[in-house]
């Protein structure tokens, strides 16, 4: 097998074991599980439901079945670790999707958290934007514009840019503090 080959096949397993829901548990972990303490472990992780599915398939080929009881009153448990509002503060922050997981009484706490977390992550994203944007026109009044107009357009457009950046940066600051 070349080099290349090599890479490639190396890059396709490296993504392989990236892909969630892919094999969950390994024989011995079957063989082995605790299913209470498998559904605590996916339920504090934030882990749908269907993820059982998941651990059914991989254990199937060892003939194993989950004990779905155990398992759900595990996850269910879990879930109180996970649907706070810090958890959904931080799962906001990062970017990630809002994945409905949370049982009711616990939806509205996490919920609160994710949407201030993840206008967090929108403005800073949006203020990333700008920022480059702001060193890029700073690098074309410094490299030059040889029109007047256009000159003093981009200065112009600078400006805005830096107000902005500074609007973003005390919105950021305000939700962060609350």
């Amino acid at each position: 097998m070349d080099m290349w080959a090599r890479i490639q096949t190396s890059v396709v397993l490296a993504l392989a074991a990236l892909v969630p829901g892919c094999v969950t548990l390994d024989r011995n972990q079957c063989l082995q599980a605790d299913w209470y303490a498998v559904g605590l472990e996916d339920g504090a992780r934030g882990r749908p439901v269907e993820h059982l599915g998941d651990h059914r398939r991989a254990c199937a080929e060892h003939g194993v079945t989950p004990q779905t009881e155990r398992y759900l009153a595990g996850r269910n448990e879990g879930l109180k670790s996970f649907c706070t509002y810090e958890r959904g503060l931080a799962v906001g922050r990062s970017g990630q999707s809002y994945s409905a997981v949370c049982p009711e009484g616990l939806t509205e706490r996490f919920y609160t958290g994710y949407q201030r977390g993840r206008e967090i992550h929108d403005l800073r994203r949006r203020l990333d934007t700008v920022q480059e944007q702001i060193r890029k026109s700073k690098a074309a009044l410094i490299a030059g514009i040889p029109n007047p107009k256009a000159r003093a357009a981009e200065a112009e457009r600078l400006e805005d840019l830096s107000r902005e950046a500074e609007q973003l940066e005390s919105r950021i600051a305000a939700l962060e503090g609350r």
